[in-house]
């Protein structure tokens, strides 16, 4: 498939599954997206990390603030991205609860400046939103190509995770050089075992 036919390929699919997933009610979303915290916090891929970076939702995504409460008993350095980025690497920063996030630049809930900053090589995890996967693990964002951008940027032993409702996954999608696939995709009815590269973050 070509660099232009590829690049629209996309775009179609991100209208079709933006509409997706804004059909989904909100009361689907909240109890589709318990399953799917649910199911994520039964990984070993959870298990193992010491430092989890999540995503604050918005536009129907699925929610993952069970993740947050979870993490945070369980000892695990919780980070988020931050909407001030230089180049299309995110940078992160910790949490100690949910209401040390607040509106960031672009509405979306992110931790204060006050809060540590993590650097991108050492978190083990990334959990990270999308529009589409597909059951080996490929990924279609919104298009900016941010989440690509840090997760090749993240150190050679760290993992990703993709949540998604069932919704969400379809059988292919185009990609290139610039897309970064997930380990596993976890919806609410099963997990996909994408990459699958194993998930104790000892060197392979």
């Amino acid at each position: 498939m070509g660099t232009d036919e590829g690049a629209l390929r996309k775009a179609t699919l991100r209208e079709q599954l933006t509409a997706r997933r804004k059909a989904l009610s909100a009361e689907l979303v909240d109890t589709r997206g318990l399953k799917i915290q649910a199911r994520f916090l039964a990984t070993p891929y959870y298990h193992h990390a010491r430092t989890v970076a999540l995503y604050a939702p918005i536009r129907g995504e699925v929610p993952t603030r069970d993740i947050l409460t979870a993490g945070l008993a369980d000892g695990k350095v919780i980070c988020y991205p931050l909407s001030h980025v230089r180049g299309r690497v995110l940078s992160f920063r910790a949490v100690r609860s949910e209401s040390e996030l607040e509106p960031g630049r672009l509405g979306v809930r992110e931790p204060a400046d006050a809060a540590e900053l993590i650097p991108v090589e050492q978190i083990d995890l990334f959990v990270v939103p999308g529009l589409g996967f597909t059951p080996d693990g490929k990924r279609l964002g919104r298009g900016g190509g941010y989440y690509d951008a840090t997760l090749k940027a993240g150190g050679s032993l760290s993992r990703r995770v993709g949540l998604a409702f069932a919704e969400q996954i379809v059988d292919d999608l185009p990609t290139n050089e610039d897309d970064v696939d997930v380990d596993l995709v976890v919806t609410e009815n099963e997990v996909f075992r994408g990459l699958a590269r194993p998930p104790d973050f000892a060197a392979t």
